[in-house]
């Protein structure tokens, strides 16, 4: 059965949705235990669970799943998904935008190869096009 990708990833969907525990099991047809285990990476969900959670967060469903399967599917972002609109990013989306381990953008960030954040109240933030820019700048342009 599939973990959750990020469980601090679901937690911060979960604010942004606007949903406690109680709210999002009840949207997903859970247990808010199941919720709570969810959300502390000591459980994982079936890919019908997993796809409930991305429609109750309005989130793909290759953020909530660590089957790699989904991940082919959908296949890489395009240039047209992500310009959109230039919203901020929270530091975990933007380890997620570049499918990396959190640990890995704070390492990069320690030595001074990260992306520039800037802090509002506790939380890191960066613009969608920054962040964008660092990762074409970082991990596209190296030669193999």
């Amino acid at each position: 059965m599939p973990r959750v990708r990020d469980p601090h990833h679901l937690r911060t969907a979960m604010y942004r949705a606007g949903l406690d525990s109680t709210a999002l099991a009840e949207k997903v047809g859970v247990s808010r235990q199941f919720i709570s285990l969810l959300t502390k990476g000591q459980r994982g969900c079936s890919p019908s669970t997993a796809q409930a959670l991305s429609t109750a967060l309005s989130m793909p469903v290759m953020f909530v799943s660590t089957n790699n399967n989904e991940i082919e599917k959908e296949g890489p972002m395009t240039a047209t998904q992500l310009t959109e609109e230039d919203p901020y990013l929270l530091f975990e989306d933007v380890a997620l935008l570049a499918r990396m381990p959190i640990k890995t953008l704070r390492h990069y960030r320690a030595i001074g190869r990260g992306p520039k954040f800037f802090k509002r109240g506790q939380r890191l933030m960066i613009r969608k096009s920054a962040a964008r820019r660092w990762i074409e700048d970082t991990f596209e342009n190296v030669s193999a």
